[in-house]
């Protein structure tokens, strides 16, 4: 249904499947039974017709506005020292960090997409996170070893690299995770 009402650019029956699957399943859960697969069908869409970019950004747009509320502070967060959100370099794709940050009951801080290597080394000095997490989507920004320039801090941050993008070896004790389920597993772990 959200993939058909994305395809005709029906926004308000997109809006109406999103708000109703968070309330009843959880981010945890939409993103990876509707919005995922939703995904799928609109590049798959888009890979045989060569069109189709407009639904893409509907889709992405109404997801958006659906976390977009769910960012709020966490009431009692879980952790002491926050969590660092942000995409690599040049990445436009940010709505896995958005997920990740509704995800989590953890006090997050998202910087979003195209984080400069240089803004995210200063967001690691500021605030002394204690995991930071780089989405990559595509191979052209996931180099892994833009990240080793990092600057350490003290207590020391847990780096977790998340989605398809990244290739090559990780900076030494970054880890990789496959799943939205992973992330907030080594976020929470990380800053417990």
């Amino acid at each position: 249904m959200l993939a058909r009402s994305a395809a005709v650019l029906d926004g308000h029956a997109v809006d109406e499947g999103l708000a109703g699957a968070l309330a009843t399943h959880g981010v945890v859960w939409t993103w990876q039974n509707l919005a995922l697969p939703v995904f799928v069908t609109i590049s798959a869409g888009q890979a045989c017709t060569g069109a189709g970019i407009e639904v893409e950004h509907l889709f992405s747009d109404r997801l958006m506005a659906a976390l977009y509320p769910l960012l709020a502070r966490p009431p009692e967060p879980v952790n002491d020292r926050m969590a660092l959100l942000a995409c690599a370099e040049d990445e436009q794709h940010s709505l896995p960090v958005y997920a990740l940050a509704t995800g989590c009951w953890v006090e997050s801080r998202v910087l979003g997409a195209r984080t400069l290597r240089s803004a995210l080394a200063g967001a690691v000095r500021t605030p002394a996170p204690a995991a930071v997490f780089v989405w990559s989507q595509q191979a052209v920004t996931g180099d892994p070893a833009a990240l080793s320039a990092l600057p350490c801090s003290c207590p020391p941050y847990r780096l977790v690299l998340g989605g398809p993008g990244w290739w090559g070896e990780p900076p030494r004790g970054a880890v990789r995770v496959a799943s939205l389920e992973e992330a907030m597993a080594r976020v929470a772990a990380a800053t417990g």
